[in-house]
């Protein structure tokens, strides 16, 4: 019997772009102190080709959307004769992820009435996600998901087992449970 139920986040409970265009928005400032002659330049415009050129160049780490911002980050300031300090870096991401995940405003009209009938009715629900939205970063999303799962936490994306695995022992329950 069914004791678990997943769901994917973008597109499934909200749409994809609001919130990625909102930490888009929310970082261009940070970008600006921690890369001002990339800022200047324009060049942060092409992070996004940064981004999809290292995750041809870097299939190993192609399932990781944090480390290939971080990659790309770094590329784009070598390229205009920057440097990111490890830390800077880190802090860029964490802070793109915060801004990232504040998905609450954008939810479905359905999501948490489901989720909630779903909790009733003795279901464990959780999030398995190729994306890095953290649920639980989001006050509104927050209480919606037991657990969330990235192809990041997983080292793969979804389409493999390992993510379905994890999501299966957060739930506490056998794979065969989990839909």
């Amino acid at each position: 019997s069914v004791a678990c139920i997943t769901f994917d986040l973008d597109e499934t409970c909200w749409p994809t772009m609001p919130p990625i265009d909102a930490a888009r928005r929310a970082m261009e400032p940070l970008l600006a102190e921690a890369m001002p002659r990339s800022h200047e330049s324009g060049a942060l415009a092409s992070l996004g080709g940064a981004f999809r050129a290292l995750r041809e160049e870097r299939p190993l780490i192609a399932h990781d959307m944090l480390e290939l911002r971080a990659a790309a980050l770094s590329r784009v300031a070598e390229e205009h004769g920057e440097a990111l300090s490890s830390q800077q870096v880190a802090a860029l991401g964490e802070a793109f992820i915060t801004a990232r995940s504040q998905t609450g405003d954008h939810l479905f009209t359905d999501v948490a009435g489901t989720v909630a009938r779903l909790r009733a009715a003795g279901y464990v629900v959780g999030a398995i996600t190729d994306g890095n939205a953290d649920v639980a970063r989001d006050a509104l999303t927050a209480p919606l998901f037991d657990f969330a799962i990235t192809a990041a936490d997983a080292g793969c994306h979804k389409g493999s087992m390992p993510p379905f695995l994890m999501a299966a022992q957060a739930a506490g329950c056998h794979v065969s449970q989990l839909v």
